[in-house]
């Protein structure tokens, strides 16, 4: 093998195996639910974190159709959860949610499951709402 010819190989291998997280992440599939929001109030079944699944979810996306953005509903611990708004306090964009952070694919932006920035160029945390549980469900306090 000629040098050129290793070159472009080592090359190809080296972008390949870069791209493999990227494409890995992307792959990951977070579990959405339609809510109605009652009273100042959105409610989540706790069976959404754990349905159809085998081992609970870290998150869960909620989406009430009036408003203009979802909430990331992390799953902290076993009665734990953190709610949070899914705009970017940079610039207002969607953030998109993984099991561990959230990331503007705007600017780049990270934030970590309880919505501190993680990196900029946002400055300013997510907004959280008020979370209280009982035995069967989760309630989002808008």
């Amino acid at each position: 093998m000629d040098r050129k010819t290793f070159l472009k190989l080592a090359g190809s291998s080296c972008l390949a195996i870069a791209g493999v997280p990227m494409l890995l992440s992307g792959c990951t599939s977070v579990h959405r639910v339609n809510t109605i929001a009652r009273d100042n109030r959105l409610t989540v079944s706790k069976q959404e974190f754990i349905e159809g699944v085998e081992k609970p979810r870290e998150v869960v996306l909620v989406r009430e159709l009036s408003l203009a953005f979802p909430i990331a509903l992390y799953r902290l611990s076993a009665d734990d959860y953190m709610a949070l708004w899914m705009e970017c306090t940079h610039q207002g964009c969607e953030v998109n949610a993984q099991p561990h952070y959230l990331v503007c694919p705007c600017h780049g932006s990270e934030f970590d499951a309880k919505g501190n920035v993680v990196q900029g160029p946002a400055e300013t945390n997510l907004k959280n709402f008020k979370v209280n549980t009982d035995h069967e469900n989760i309630f989002i306090y808008l």
